[in-house]
């Protein structure tokens, strides 16, 4: 680590003052829109060229490495007319652009930016999403969704019914690294997966990284998902909001007269209850669904920002909550479960000089679950509690045509896995321990361009991690050993052409958080766990090599990836039904490997009336534990072998527009029995492995129209109508066997049932904005 440390303050003695090849010039400047407040996110580029910047929140850029004696450069924003300005050498001064804001539809502009930037990016497997982007896609019941637009895109597993979890590249869902305006979020689903935490009004931009992430922003084995709200006021409206089927959605965003303060929030909340209460004057409490089955949820969050001089300053925060109550008293069960996220981030972004800047976030995240159910036979109780508070820091410091970024990432952790009360085959009781840990990671890394063809990225990072204290019932423990990790994410860009490019990456990323699901029962409810001496970091590798082309001629961008990953530290909990005495909670689990590979296919169309985007991905995904179907490899019970999205929009005139989404996928893996028998008059299973058995495949079909009203008090009014499941598909939520045997004559007649969750499901929502 000291080692380390001495590159990070060369790296900063060497920016700081600013030691550039004489052979090259730099361009320095300002982009501000008309009302002269900073544009960020703003994006600079060399005229025919890969050769590019973008500003930062205080709308300061710097273009280096430049050759010749005069260059023509492209400034553009999605919310913005771009410009092409010539700019020579010999002027030798800060060069400030202002930016027109758009007031047409401009939407073709856009999306035509959008689409090479699959091309153009230097990072492989990474895509990005836009608030358009999300809003163009069918809403389920009303409510467009992040997420939902995220399971369309190739490399993560599409819906299914009654899934929460997110699935990429044969990762498990505790694999992803889920970042909410700095906030981690540890269960970014509501109502069993159907909605995101995250508001469809205020995302202003995803970006989607399938295991290739840069360094500093790597701390899971799938994928990183990074979600920001908006920043700035970009148009007049204050005021917007959905109302649809189930959900309601309400946000506001203002700033003050310069620009200076900036503030957004927005809040949703479910109204599945309130049916219940509705329906009373007209069914029975027994015929009343909603009433036995009660369920709401609710979220959120907002942001704050300051900015003055060459310093911005922003706070978020985000709060949400989920409650679910169920009660079958034919046969006798009654459940419930909570869980919800809350957290808090404030950020200090300061400017020291056009080519270096520094990033401080301090952060707190929390996430609690408690699910409880009382069945004929006994009673189980499940909680987990997990908090963290994180400092980040950071700089980056462009020179000639290097990006360099150092910092240091540090982690206090207190996590208790699951306080468990089962009554369940035999009685057991475990009250388990409370784990506190600390992570520290610094890391460094630089992207390179070598020229307008060539660019190269290298990023190191090291991870120290030591469990500080462990308290329970079995009493107190400091004993664990601290573990040392280091993480390596590299990656080259080749642009053959200025439509074409061919990307390759390798990753070795560890994480110190597991998400260990229930081995021997299905519960709702899985175990956060962080690693300890007997519950090593996960580690994993990750080799990807992908080839992308933009027609411009069809407006068409298309790519092909491939990839293969290794990883290693996976869990599975085994319940201590047999009471077998153990000093920790960490020797419950089952250790051991997976491994994934496969390839996707993405081909896009954004221009015109008629768009469409097609994903394809093929995987395979297997595991291996000890203990477990006699140690040998075995499907991942989330093996998928295909997965095809299909989006179509197709706009109509500009009052009207359609949209249809197609899902196909493989059905995901179960472990069912192959045969059953008489034993000692009771009826025993026979099993042949471990998930021996596909589900049904998945598949459905999404119709929407909008229809954009004109009004003299709205500045957008638009009715939504959608069709879920349009030729109702029953597909498979699970699987179970309804046996009836007569014991006197050793008979048995066995059935297999499907339960599903999702018919065919009209619904029309209001889009609005005043």
């Amino acid at each position: 680590m000291k080692h380390l440390i001495n590159i990070l303050l060369i790296c900063l003695l060497f920016c700081s003052n600013q030691i550039l090849h004489s052979q090259t010039w730099c361009i320095n400047g300002l982009i501000t829109d008309e009302k002269n407040s900073p544009v960020p996110m703003a994006h600079i580029a060399l005229y025919d060229s890969f050769k590019g910047a973008v500003s930062d929140a205080n709308g300061m850029f710097e273009l280096c490495g430049l050759v010749h004696d005069s260059v023509q450069i492209v400034v553009g924003h999605t919310s913005f007319y771009p410009q092409t300005i010539w700019v020579f050498k010999s002027k030798n001064e800060e060069l400030n652009v202002k930016l027109q804001l758009k007031v047409l539809n401009t939407k073709e502009i856009e999306v035509v930016a959008h689409q090479k930037s699959i091309v153009s990016s230097y990072i492989p497997g990474k895509l990005n999403l836009s608030n358009k982007d999300i809003l163009s896609i069918p809403g389920f019941m009303g409510s467009p969704d992040v997420l939902r637009s995220l399971q369309l895109l190739p490399g993560m597993q599409s819906v299914s019914e009654g899934n929460s979890g997110i699935y990429v590249r044969g990762g498990s869902p505790g694999q992803n690294y889920v970042l909410f305006d700095d906030i981690e979020l540890m269960n970014p689903t509501h109502l069993m997966g159907i909605y995101s935490v995250f508001n469809p009004l205020l995302t202003d931009r995803v970006e989607f990284f399938k295991g290739n992430a840069p360094v500093h922003q790597s701390s899971r084995l799938a994928s990183s998902i990074l979600v920001s709200t908006q920043n700035r006021k970009t148009e007049e409206s204050n005021w917007a909001g959905n109302i649809g089927n189930i959900i309601t959605n309400l946000t506001y965003t203002g700033a003050s007269s310069d620009n200076k303060w900036f503030f957004s929030t927005g809040f949703r909340r479910s109204y599945l209850d309130v049916l219940g209460y509705m329906a009373q004057p007209f069914l029975s409490d027994e015929d009343n669904y909603f009433k036995s089955n009660q369920y709401n949820f609710y979220d959120w969050n907002g942001k704050l920002n300051y900015s003055i001089g060459n310093s911005n300053l922003s706070l978020s925060w985000y709060l949400g909550n989920d409650h679910f109550f169920m009660t079958n008293e034919k046969h006798r069960v009654e459940s419930f479960s909570d869980w919800g996220n809350q957290g808090v981030a404030l950020v200090w972004k300061y400017l020291f000089k056009p080519n270096l800047s520094m990033n401080n976030t301090v952060s707190y995240s929390g996430y609690q679950s408690d699910f409880g159910a009382e069945l004929e036979d006994g009673n189980m109780r499940f909680k987990t509690d997990y908090q963290q508070l994180q400092l980040k820091n950071s700089f980056v410091c462009t020179v000639g045509n290097s990006i360099w970024r150092w910092g240091m990432d540090a982690s206090i952790y207190n996590v208790t896995p699951q306080n468990l009360e089962i009554a369940y085959v035999e009685n057991s009781d475990y009250r388990l321990n409370e784990y506190t840990s600390l992570a520290v990671k610094p890391f460094l890394s630089n992207q390179y361009a070598l020229n307008d063809q060539w660019t190269i990225y290298g990023g190191l990072a090291l991870m120290y991690y030591k469990v500080q204290n462990v308290s329970g019932t079995s009493g107190q423990n400091t004993n664990d050993k601290a573990q040392i990790k280091p993480n390596v994410v590299s990656s080259v860009s080749y642009h053959p052409s200025h439509s074409s490019s061919v990307k390759a990456s390798y990753a070795f990323n560890t994480q110190n958080i597991h998400l260990a699901s229930i081995a021997s029962i299905p519960l709702p409810s899985d175990i956060w766990m962080p690693s300890t001496t007997n519950l090593p970091l996960e580690f994993g590798h990750q080799f990807t090599l992908g080839y992308f082309k933009f027609l411009e001629k069809y407006n068409i961008q298309w790519g092909v990836e491939a990839y293969a990953k290794w990883m290693k530290n996976q869990l599975l909990l085994k319940l201590n039904v047999n009471n077998v005495e153990v000093e920790q909670f960490d020797e419950n689990f089952y250790r051991g490997e997976a491994m994934a590979w496969g390839s996707e296919f993405y081909l896009n169309k954004q221009k015109g009336q008629f768009n469409f985007t097609v994903g394809y991905t093929l995987g395979w995904t297997k595991q291996r534990f000890d203990g477990i179907n006699d140690g040998e490899w075995h499907d991942a019970k989330y093996d998928r072998r295909h997965d095809v999205n299909l989006q179509m929009t197709y706009q109509h005139n500009k009052k009207i527009d359609f949209g249809a989404v197609f899902i196909y996928a493989s059905g995901n893996k179960a472990t069912l029995p192959t045969g059953r028998y008489w034993i000692m008059g009771s009826i025993a299973n026979d099993y042949a492995g471990v998930n021996n058995y596909r589900m049904p495949s998945y598949h459905r079909l999404d119709l929407s129209m909008n229809y954009h009203l004109e009004s003299k008090v709205f500045n957008e009014s638009v009715l939504s109508f959608s069709i879920i499941n349009l030729y109702n598909r029953s597909n498979a939520y699970y699987i179970y066997y309804a046996i009836e045997g007569g014991e006197k004559d050793y008979e048995m007649s066995i059935k297999a049932k499907q339960v599903s969750l999702f018919p065919i499901m009209p619904s029309v929502s209001w889009r609005f904005k005043f």
